[in-house]
């Protein structure tokens, strides 16, 4: 089994709700695509550059915060999904850091 796939079976495995699997799936899915295009084949080899300039990405396509924000947290979940299977060690993705601050009442 793929790491992508294994992902989907430890959500599934934690009482995840199917509509935040597929959300969390599409959106790894999603950015595996973007890692391709940019020459990795390794699924796992998560790196801090990689989620960066996908952000960045996403921002120059005009999606909107909460979409990129949404995107994130599934990134994260993957990340610490990976780090829970020894499949990576170091935990690329903070929300703190990646997620994109709101300014309030907007």
């Amino acid at each position: 089994m793929d790491p992508i796939e294994e992902f989907e079976q430890y959500l599934v495995e934690n009482g995840i709700a199917r509509k935040t699997i597929e959300s969390y799936m599409g959106d790894v899915k999603g950015f595996c695509v973007y890692l391709e295009g940019m020459g990795v084949e390794q699924q796992t080899d998560l790196k801090r550059f990689y989620v960066s300039s996908y952000k960045s990405h996403l921002m120059e396509n005009k999606y909107a915060v909460a979409t990129i924000n949404k995107k994130i947290n599934s990134l994260q979940a993957f990340n610490l999904f990976l780090i829970d299977r020894k499949l990576t060690t170091e935990q690329v993705v903070t929300l703190r850091k990646d997620r994109i601050k709101v300014a309030a009442g907007s």
